[in-house]
């Protein structure tokens, strides 16, 4: 963003989940940059889904065997579990 003859860096909100520690929080990120044949898309509103994101934490506290247990028909499909 310009703003007069001094280029000013703004700054957008990002949510991201701390993976060691499952907290989420709202952090000031600062702007993509344009790349040469890229696109910038300026969003004016934005929604979490609650139910999804929920999901995937409690899905990062489990340990590899908690997942298998919670998600039998995933670990069946992939031929990970004996039935």
């Amino acid at each position: 963003m310009k703003s007069g003859n001094s280029e000013v860096q703004a700054a957008m909100k990002a949510v991201l989940e701390d993976m060691r520690s499952g907290k989420v929080m709202a952090y000031e990120v600062p702007q993509p940059e344009l790349r040469p044949g890229g696109i910038l898309v300026r969003t004016a509103f934005s929604a979490i889904s609650s139910g999804t994101e929920r999901a995937k934490l409690e899905a990062g506290e489990k340990s590899l065997m908690g997942k298998a247990m919670a998600r039998p028909d995933w670990c069946a499909r992939y031929g990970l579990c004996s039935q």
